[in-house]
């Protein structure tokens, strides 16, 4: 019985060392983190953007009375109007592109970000 008992000890352990993921610069590069947060003037809708070490932001609007959620690629951060009707962003350009044109070495201005808005109901 003891026999059986410290086998299955040992398989298990040897298991469960063995599903361990190494750590290297993919990790790291997928890691994200909260970029900023924002509440609107009444309360009723929040604004956070989740920011990737290396690729696009998203920006979430959520509804905080419905939990109904908007998701902006390409977004950090976010201001709400005075009345909390609307949201303004600046979309940012691709991170694709913007790497290029650093390795590349060119202007970086060229790769230009737009200006959104967004109604909030």
């Amino acid at each position: 019985m003891q026999k059986y008992l410290l086998l299955s000890l040992l398989f298990f352990t040897t298991i469960s060392f063995a599903q361990k993921k190494p750590l290297d610069h993919t990790v790291y590069d997928a890691r994200e983190s909260v970029a900023s947060r924002r509440l609107s003037n009444n309360g009723n809708w929040a604004a956070y953007g989740i920011a990737a070490q290396e690729g696009d932001a998203n920006l979430y609007l959520t509804n905080l009375l419905t939990n109904a959620k908007t998701k902006v690629n390409r977004v950090e951060s976010a201001q709400f109007s005075a009345d909390s009707k609307f949201a303004v962003f600046a979309i940012k350009p691709f991170y694709s592109a913007i790497r290029q044109a650093k390795i590349k070495r060119k202007n970086r201005r060229n790769a230009k970000g737009l200006f959104g808005h967004s109604q909030l109901n």
